[in-house]
């Protein structure tokens, strides 16, 4: 089978993949606040949890949960708990901020030790906190399943065998990673993080207030 049927997928996939969001939210901030591997683990966290999700939709999970309503409802609760749960946490730790000690740096990758950990650290310690942090604030979205089973259902071709589904799904996950490893690099390139960094009260704050709307508007009505 022929790469041109997938074409129209993949172009919608770009699309979606770059439009800004939580995950766009979680790498920006943990590379600006942090430095670029920061953002970078952040990003492969994502990237995690979007193969979670194209897995389910390309295997039929999606029927699953149109069927029994509240295996969809449970995870829609969740992910608003834990995104509103995130953004207080980090409205809370922006509060408890010092105003910061002014001190360039090199490049993105090296920072002062306090300046190099994001204010919040819901995770624990080690390098797997960025990718936690990316990984659930993905999988807090469980309308991603519903858009992966929609998107298979309605533009990969139906005689897609094993293989080609395989690939495709490894062609989307590479433009995710590629995109959100670009927002890391650019988000935590000198400039921004000094500017990060004296503005980080305010930009952790509203950065608080965004993960608390978008998990409020997961919240069932």
């Amino acid at each position: 089978m022929s790469w041109l049927p997938l074409l129209p997928l993949l172009g919608v996939w770009i699309l979606v993949v770059m439009s800004p969001g939580p995950d766009f939210l979680i790498v920006l901030r943990y590379s600006a606040g942090g430095s670029r591997r920061s953002g970078v683990r952040a990003a492969a966290g994502v990237v995690t949890g979007i193969g979670v999700w194209a897995v389910a939709g390309l295997f039929g999970v999606t029927v699953l949960v149109q069927r029994y309503e509240w295996l969809y409802t449970t995870a829609r609760v969740a992910g608003a708990l834990f995104l509103v749960a995130f953004g207080v946490a980090t409205i809370r730790a922006a509060r408890r901020q010092s105003p910061p000690a002014h001190s360039d740096t090199a490049d993105g990758d090296t920072a002062s030790a306090d300046d190099a950990a994001p204010a919040v650290n819901p995770h624990g310690p080690g390098r797997l906190r960025e990718w936690r942090a990316g990984l659930l604030t993905n999988l807090a979205n469980p309308k991603a399943l519903v858009f992966f089973g929609a998107l298979f259902a309605s533009l990969l071709p139906h005689r897609t065998d094993l293989v080609m589904r395989a690939v495709t799904l490894g062609a989307m996950l590479a433009v995710a990673f590629a995109w959100f490893s670009a927002v890391a690099f650019l988000a935590g390139s000198p400039w921004i993080t000094r500017g990060y960094r004296r503005l980080k009260k305010r930009l952790d704050l509203l950065t608080g207030g965004l993960f608390v709307g978008m998990g409020a508007l997961l919240i069932p009505r």
